[in-house]
């Protein structure tokens, strides 16, 4: 039997469907007035910055993203979208788009979290925060909490040791030392050493490839340092090094001898 023919569907049919049954949105936004719509004080990031770039764009192309909110009993609490709301509300808008979510405290806290983290402009104290929040209170792994932001395991991993160091966190913390630089110093297993190479880096601005190069020099002259005749070659040594000028010294031999001060320190002792 011959097979029934299937109607053909043109363009214009298709369009007349479309006018008479509209796509199902999986996130629908809300227009909602601006003053029922309150910031989240739990929000990491302590300072909104760059909003009047934001509202130039806002005032040419539009909303392209609905910020997201959840319902209070006198309103609703923003939990993403910090930036975007603050930008309009300099712009004077009454309203704004808004997906409404039904989340607990939790939820809406830990959501706020990810928000920001997943934003490549946090400081490092407020990254540092957030992450303390979403593994030591909330028990996240560090897997879980790479996925979360978009990161890998070990990224997530390498910050939160740095932010542990007692050594690099204070730098780190304080704007002096890049945290790519720091996770590079961690690489040195001993403190003392891992110290003196931090303040280095600090003076002398060291970028994360240069970190790298000065971690190995400083681990490649512990292991290989002779223990026989050891004494004999360190006075040949300082007598060698007493009778160079500081002045004649580049700036690589400066920092191969704080390594060797380094080592040399902490065997001592």
């Amino acid at each position: 039997m011959p097979s029934a023919r299937r109607p053909v569907i043109s363009f214009d049919a298709v369009d007349q469907a479309h006018q008479v049954v509209q796509a199902v949105q999986d996130r629908i936004a809300y227009h909602i007035e601006i003053d029922r719509i309150v910031a989240s004080s739990r929000n990491p990031r302590q300072k909104i910055e760059n909003i009047v770039e934001l509202a130039d764009s806002l005032r040419e192309h539009g909303l392209l993203q609905p910020v997201v909110v959840r319902r209070r009993a006198d309103g609703y609490e923003l939990i993403a979208g910090h930036r975007r709301f603050e930008a309009a509300k300099l712009l004077g808008w009454t309203e704004i788009a808004a997906v409404v979510r039904d989340e607990t405290d939790d939820q809406a806290y830990v959501l706020t979290l990810v928000e920001n983290l997943q934003r490549e402009d946090l400081t490092t104290r407020e990254e540092a925060e957030a992450l303390e929040v979403l593994v030591r209170e909330r028990g996240w792994s560090t897997r879980q909490v790479g996925e979360a932001v978009k990161r890998s395991a070990i990224y997530v991993s390498r910050r939160l040791r740095v932010f542990d160091d007692p050594v690099l966190a204070p730098l780190v913390l304080g704007d002096r030392l890049p945290v790519s630089t720091a996770e590079e110093l961690l690489r040195e297993p001993d403190t003392d050493t891992r110290r003196v190479l931090a303040n280095q880096a600090v003076t002398e601005c060291w970028t994360q490839p240069v970190a790298r190069r000065a971690v190995a020099a400083s681990r490649n002259v512990t292991l290989q340092v002779p223990s026989s005749g050891l004494a004999s070659r360190i006075r040949a040594l300082a007598a060698e090094l007493s009778g160079i000028n500081p002045d004649t010294l580049s700036g690589r031999t400066r920092r191969d001898l704080a390594h060797l001060m380094a080592v040399a320190e902490r065997i001592a002792h």
